[in-house]
């Protein structure tokens, strides 16, 4: 049987003013009154109406499928006689029929207008003859393709397609920042701090209760997640961690032209995640020979920010990255684009980020200081990506070939010492490269990838010393108790990953085996992954200062050299005496790696019967950190018992990844040393540290997940409306404990990582998106709705956090006057219990203006606080309270207008303004100060296209 597509363009019959009423009262819809037209009057109107187009290359059924979805007109195609057609995509200004022939140009097809308004897609005439039979034939009706009637549509709340990445609201501009209409996809509360609003990090997101850095993120199919050390939140001065996030490579969504989050029933074919996999796809070249350069800004002082009174003086003197009362933020992006022919194209892009911080080096006035008083903390993030694709006319395979080098820098201080500038630096390169190959019983896909990644640190000095302050050491406060003045840093590490990858997938033709039809695809997986940590050099921190003995008073040694390092003659303030240090640990330099690889193999039967559909899929991992072999089990049954409705379950196993974290961090210790001195000038001998941490047998981490779905799809709801239920639990969730009584650790404890950790979150989703954009007069508006309902609880917070004995016997607590183990208690970040979530984007085109408006309103957030102890049963237990924070709203906007220019130019002006209200959004409290989302702010994007 054919297959073919059928778009709908919207109906405006039905009666929709009061709910335009309300979109327009809460910002979300621009447009005019709709008059009623006949189908005749609208395929006119439709037809000769231009607006933008901007389309990139793609089989030709794909793109006559995105043209009039965002033309809002109906198509009806044979979809497999456009098989092995290609198409160079649609640049420009267009009117619905003008779209169509310029897109089948040089094909045997036509775009024929209907009575009802849609379009028909045919064959063209066979051109006159002579004879007169050919002339009958020439003149008689040509007969259409056959029809089998399916739909294509604009994307959904899991889909975003090009205008969606360029539309919508997003200030840092990274991939994970866009994902705010997703109703399964909650931020870190802390997201949106105005205590940081100068940081440009990509967003840490949770997808059904998951750790952000067990979530799976791919970039043209190669994962950008840190496999290092991801959970990783030291304060940025740890002398031997480097701090870290669960993204690799810092992505600018600029370079992007699809995104798609799948959150539930993800085939076997995808895997090494306990969350969802957000799959995005790098933007291949469209145009002949063309280019665009941008300039985007924002800063402090377009931006509001809520500050408690209770802090505020803190706040305007920060010398500290916590608390970030100025900054500057600009983006410079270029783009250079190239497709001579049909079959090949090149992509440049590069894109410069980057926030300038100016901060207090000192937390006082410190008006005397010898030493500069401000210093200015900066974050870069550089995207550089090259993408080509080569797919010749007629033949089976088709390649590409993608770089993406992403490096990160963040500079730093320590707060009251000199001296101590450092960087740490993240980020690195993926390579890839993808070559499909169509045969008649199969496709085949091979992937080849290459990574390198950085988690690493660069430091002004490798010694650290806090003085007491004196006339000799007088950079610091001395009119503060116990005034000291410190100098240095950490010394400089570098913190590596390389990976080596190959993916190879086989998706068989389609079979028939009775009344049962089936897709079947395998494949595997191989990954080689190599971390390596090294401290370059050697670095001294000098503790425990005292006063300096009369004996040794003029810091002189035995051999009569003198002690400047750790000794000091001058009379400290208030004393009469000079200084010295009496413990001095040493990290000498030292390098070790640690190699690891990952195989997985996986197969898939899709199977159709009648109205009943059944997708059984199998998964195998193996991992040699764990040493374990796992099975995912992966099913969805289907029914659709009617044409506009469908249900499906699923019942699904998804397995994690190992992280190097585990075990590097068993040897970072034993480089270090320790010295001691009392009464004398003379260092001890120097005492060997052991390890802080033991690696034991452990278990790769898993959720299992079940999960319903109902979809309503007719007409009159121009879109899809969708219920799902998801219910997730966690098991082997990786925790790290405390262990005393260990005499092969340093002081006698050990941090042990366990499989103790474990989740379980339940989420009811409801979701709608119009499958064409409807129309308001002048006015074309795409609309996304969302509502979840969540509940998750967890036993832990990341695999960083001590793991305590409370946690691990899993004790009884009492929460809100409420006796429970420990592990019912709700999670403590990502876990708003509802949230609802509304975006339109509407473009006029005859004005080249697109005004996109995000709604986003989250509930009640309950924040766990512990409060004393109380009594139950004989014994003392923990008693933790709630504190409830306030429902935040935000209304996030975009106003973007495109003039044309001449000879296919275009100029680009994009204002975005976050929480346009100015809503004062609570999301933490303590006994002193509450903590609130930043206001109101804007940012300017300017962009020349050519």
């Amino acid at each position: 049987m054919n297959s073919s597509c059928f778009l709908r363009g919207p109906s405006l019959r039905p009666r929709l003013s009061t709910l335009t009423a309300a979109l327009l009262g809460a910002g979300l819809l621009l447009g005019l009154p709709a008059q009623a037209q006949t189908p005749s009057q609208r395929g006119a109107t439709a037809t000769t109406q231009q607006r933008h187009y901007d389309i990139g290359p793609a089989p030709l059924a794909e793109v006559l499928n995105r043209f009039a979805a965002e033309a809002g007109v109906v198509l009806v195609f044979d979809a497999a006689s456009l098989r092995g057609l290609s198409s160079r995509g649609l640049q420009g200004a267009y009117g619905v029929q003008a779209g169509f022939d310029a897109l089948l140009a040089g094909t045997p097809l036509q775009a024929r207008p209907g009575a009802s308004g849609g379009y028909l897609l045919e064959r063209r005439p066979p051109a006159p003859s002579p004879a007169a039979e050919a002339d009958a034939q020439a003149a008689a009706p040509v007969s259409a393709l056959p029809v089998v009637r399916t739909t294509a549509r604009l994307p959904t709340v899991e889909q975003l397609d090009r205008p969606m990445l360029r539309n919508l609201p997003t200030i840092n501009g990274d991939l994970t920042s866009q994902l705010k209409l997703n109703p399964n996809i909650q931020y870190s509360e802390t997201a949106l701090s105005s205590n940081t609003a100068g940081e440009i990090a990509p967003a840490e997101i949770s997808i059904h209760g998951a750790k952000p850095y067990q979530n799976q993120i791919t970039i043209d199919g190669v994962s950008v997640m840190n496999d290092l050390d991801p959970g990783r939140n030291v304060p940025t001065e740890s002398v031997d961690l480097i701090p870290g996030s669960s993204q690799s490579l810092a992505i600018d969504s600029s370079i992007l032209c699809q995104v798609e989050v799948q959150d539930s029933n993800v085939s076997a074919e995808h895997g090494r995640f306990t969350g969802g996999l957000v799959e995005a796809k790098v933007c291949a070249a469209r145009k002949k020979l063309g280019g665009s350069v941008g300039v985007g800004y924002t800063s402090s002082d377009w931006t509001h920010v809520f500050i408690d009174p209770a802090r505020r003086s803190e706040f305007e003197n920060s010398a500290t990255a916590d608390l970030q009362p100025r900054f500057t933020k600009w983006t410079y992006r270029t783009t250079v684009e190239t497709r001579p022919t049909s079959e090949w194209g090149l992509l440049i892009s590069a894109v410069r980020r980057q926030s300038e911080i100016p901060l207090k080096r000192f937390a006082t006035t410190n008006a005397n200081t010898t030493e500069s008083r401000e210093v200015t903390q900066q974050r870069q993030q550089d995207t550089l990506v090259l993408k080509t694709d080569y797919a010749p006319q007629g033949s089976a395979h088709r390649g590409e070939l993608t770089m993406v080098y992403a490096p990160s820098d963040s500079s730093y201080f320590l707060k009251d010492f000199r001296d101590s500038d450092y960087t740490i630096k993240s980020g690195g390169l993926n390579l890839s490269g993808r070559l499909e190959s169509r045969y008649e019983a199969a496709t085949l896909t091979h992937q080849l990838s290459l990574s390198r990644t950085a988690q690493s640190r660069r430091s002004d000095a490798d010694y650290h010393r806090n003085w007491r302050w004196s006339t000799d050491k007088n950079w610091g406060d001395p009119t503060q108790t116990a005034a000291t003045s410190g100098e240095g840093a950490f010394g400089d590490i570098d913190q590596n990953l390389q990976a080596l990858g190959y993916q190879l997938k086989s998706a068989f033709k389609p079979m028939a085996l009775g009344e049962t039809r089936h897709r079947v695809a395998a494949g595997l997986e191989l990954r080689r992954q190599r971390a390596e940590y090294e401290r370059l050099s050697l670095t001294r921190q000098y503790t425990g200062v005292t006063n300096l003995p009369t004996a040794l008073a003029n810091c002189q040694l035995a051999d009569g050299s003198v002690d400047t390092e750790a000794c000091s003659s001058t009379p400290t303030l208030n004393r009469a005496v000079g200084q010295y240090f009496t413990t001095l640990q040493t990290w000498r330099p030292g390098r070790f790696d640690l190699s690891a690889h990952n195989e997985a193999a996986f197969v898939e039967d899709e199977i159709s019967w009648r109205q009943w559909s059944l997708r059984a899929g199998l998964r195998a991992d193996r991992d040699s950190v764990t040493g374990d072999t796992g099975l995912s089990p992966r099913l969805r049954l289907g029914w659709h018992p009617l044409e506009a409705v469908s249900l499906d379950l699923g019942a699904n196993r998804y397995r994690g990844r190992s992280l190097f974290a585990y075990a590097l961090q068993e040897k970072i210790n034993t480089l270090k040393t320790i010295q001691t001195r009392r009464n004398t000038l003379v260092w001890g001998s120097a005492a060997q540290s052991l390890p802080e941490n033991r690696l034991e047998d452990m278990k790769t981490p898993y959720d299992d997940e079940l999960t319903a779905g109902l979809t309503l799809d007719t007409p009159w709801l121009n879109g899809p409306v969708s219920l799902r239920l998801t219910h997730r639990n966690g098991r082997d969730q990786v925790v790290k404990r405390v262990v005393s009584n260990q005499g092969d650790c340093n002081n006698n404890r050990c941090y042990i990582y366990t499989n103790d950790g474990k989740s379980r979150s339940t989420d009811w989703t409801l979701s709608w998106s119009n499958a064409t954009a409807f129309k308001t007069g002048p006015v074309a508006t795409r609309m996304w709705v969302a509502f979840n309902k969540s509940d998750v609880t967890t036993n832990y917070a990341t695999y960083a956090d001590n793991f305590g004995s409370d946690q691990l016997n899993d004790v009884v607590v009492q929460y809100n006057g409420r006796f429970m183990r420990y592990s019912e208690l709700p999670a403590d970040n990502y876990n708003r219990p509802w949230t609802l979530r509304v975006g339109a984007m509407s473009s006029l085109p005859a004005q080249n203006l697109t005004v996109t408006n995000i709604l986003r309103i989250r509930d009640r957030y309950e924040q766990v606080l512990q409060d004393g102890t109380t009594e139950y049963e004989g014994a003392t237990v923990d008693v933790y309270r709630r504190t409830p924070l306030p429902r935040s709203l935000a209304l996030d906007t975009v106003i973007q207008w495109e003039p044309r220019l001449p000879r296919d130019q275009r100029l680009s002006v994009k204002l975005t303004l976050e929480n346009i209200t100015n809503r004062r959004n609570k999301i933490a409290v303590n006994d002193t100060y509450a903590t609130y989302e930043r206001g109101r702010a804007v940012a300017l994007d300017l962009s020349y296209d050519f």
